[in-house]
């Protein structure tokens, strides 16, 4: 028994819509205001350049700079795919996407193609920054470490839709997913992404390898930090075999959550929810 295949014609659309997405929403100040973020990076990184912890075995800067680009695929990945299945559920998008034969499937493959390039597009002025203010060492010095950066780019990313979708399918209301991106900057800000976690109680050690984000910040900064450095990371070394195998096994088992919530997330799409939350907007504002 074959395989159902995606039409070519369904590809065509999700690539037209993702060029679409993408050229709307950065010709737009809402769009250029994604690149306000890294400005304010590098200021911050100008001020910590040539502080360090640890004895000097740790760059203040070289762990802050790490920790945004781990936070930028966290936010491009989680809470922007989230925010915009929240948004399209409630304006009726999801729903004209499910009358058209494929149009789910295309709508989905479309934010396939646009989220690493929202990933992307903040990381590339931090990064040519960093390598002119960070010391000599912080940035990778050769082909194959760049390369490696970029196969940590694309992992975090795998690993972090699926869940962007899995929130975005299961909270209802704005409401609801602002509490969820609460917590998410909570976590990232206790989880070991700007800091090395080694300086947290042994307990607190344990809860946060239980969650993506420590793993994240552990493998961008295991290819931009010196091999030293990795001293004062848990179980005193980067071990990037195990930090890339915990990430690909969130990827795994993300794509494996979020298809069953998104189906059905999409059979309860109606007419009338979409004209309920409208209504609910116009009342409370949100």
């Amino acid at each position: 028994m074959s395989r159902p295949s995606i039409p070519a014609s369904v590809l065509r659309a999700a690539v037209r819509q993702a060029r679409t997405t993408l050229v709307r929403k950065y010709s737009t100040p809402s769009g250029l205001g994604n690149l306000f973020v890294p400005l304010v990076i590098l200021v911050v990184l100008f001020w910590v350049r040539d502080a360090d912890f640890s004895d000097g075995l740790v760059t203040a800067g070289g762990y802050v700079f790490a920790g945004f680009l781990g936070f930028g695929v966290v936010a491009a990945a989680i809470m922007g795919v989230a925010g915009e299945l929240q948004t399209e559920r409630e304006d009726g998008t999801l729903l004209r996407a499910k009358a058209v034969p494929h149009g789910m499937t295309g709508h989905l493959l479309s934010k396939l193609l646009v989220t690493p390039v929202d990933a992307l597009i903040p990381v590339v002025p931090a990064v040519v920054g960093a390598a002119l203010l960070l010391p000599e060492g912080t940035m990778p010095t050769g082909v194959g470490r760049w390369a490696l950066l970029f196969v940590v780019f694309l992992l975090t990313v795998a690993a972090m839709m699926p869940w962007g979708a899995v929130l975005g399918a299961v909270f209802r209301s704005m409401m609801g997913f602002a509490w969820a991106m609460i917590g998410i900057y909570v976590l990232a800000a206790v989880s070991g992404l700007f800091f090395p976690a080694t300086l947290m109680p042994a307990w607190a050690q344990w809860l946060v390898q239980a969650t993506p984000l420590y793993w994240i910040g552990r493998a961008f900064r295991a290819v931009l930090l010196p091999e030293a450095s990795g001293a004062v990371e848990i179980g005193g070394s980067w071990n990037v075999g195990l930090t890339l195998v915990v990430l690909l096994a969130w990827a795994v088992v993300g794509l494996l959550v979020a298809p069953v919530l998104l189906r059905r997330m999409a059979r309860r799409q109606s007419g009338s929810l979409v004209a309920a939350a409208r209504e609910r907007v116009m009342q409370r504002g949100y």
